[in-house]
């Protein structure tokens, strides 16, 4: 009975190396947002010294990853305080656990109670600058002020509020199972072959019961939650914080 995973030789046919040609579009749409020129410190000991925005050598769960502020929305973004707000506080005073500079930003990442927190400095704006809060005016709002009012607490020494959002086991489990359900479509598997895989054999009915059977629902759910992941809603994931340990 075949097993899918995100990590399935490429060997295989329609195995999850399958999404690339599609993902590779999003990520080409993502890169004409980047900086033009940009500092990066580390470099692949085997592709010519050629720069990487990460260390290729850290784990995945062991870097740290800083996303575009428009992607991540709790990012938290700060310019120079308007004239007039001299009374404006700055984050002089909180050391980042990260840093990374580009040429018209800079990427902060700061340690707090509920985890990570992701702030970038534009239009001038440093950790000894007056600063505020840029949110804009779009359907993330709230988010985002939520994110500025955390930052603000601890800036202030005020105390903590509500925690972000966490990615629940549940979510997890669902996202493995999705993931797997996608493997099977892009392998060009039935339902029914992919419900053995991601259920058992034993639970899958045979003959006409499997058509109205609600683990052929929730296979179909699962496939088509995998493509869209695939194709970009996987940026949804960057509202949620890193689960605690269980």
């Amino acid at each position: 009975m075949p097993t899918w995973t995100t990590s399935s030789p490429p060997s295989w046919r329609g195995n999850s190396y399958g999404a690339i040609p599609i993902t590779s579009a999003t990520i080409a749409q993502l890169r004409v947002t980047l900086p033009a020129r940009s500092s990066f410190p580390n470099r692949s000991s085997c592709a010519g010294g050629s720069p990487f925005p990460i260390d290729p050598d850290l784990r995945a769960d062991r870097a740290r990853i800083v996303w575009l502020q428009h992607l991540d929305l709790g990012t938290v973004i700060i310019a120079p305080a308007p004239e007039g707000f001299a009374d404006a506080r700055n984050l002089g005073g909180i050391p980042p656990s990260f840093e990374r500079r580009a040429a018209h930003a800079d990427y902060w990442l700061i340690a707090e109670p509920h985890g990570r927190m992701p702030v970038v400095f534009i239009g001038g704006a440093g950790p000894a600058t007056p600063a505020a809060v840029i949110i804009p005016l779009d359907a993330d709002f709230a988010t985002r002020a939520a994110a500025a009012l955390r930052l603000w607490r601890v800036v202030t020494g005020r105390p903590h509020g509500r925690p972000p959002e966490w990615l629940t086991r549940q979510r997890r489990l669902r996202l493995r199972l999705t993931l797997r359900a996608l493997d099977g479509r892009l392998a060009g598997e039935s339902y029914r072959v992919m419900a053995q895989s991601l259920f058992g054999r034993a639970r899958i009915p045979a003959g006409v019961a499997w058509k109205t059977h609600e683990l052929r629902d929730r296979t179909i759910r699962l496939a088509r939650s995998g493509l869209e992941l695939m194709r970009g809603g996987y940026l949804a994931l960057l509202r949620y914080r890193r689960p605690k340990r269980e």
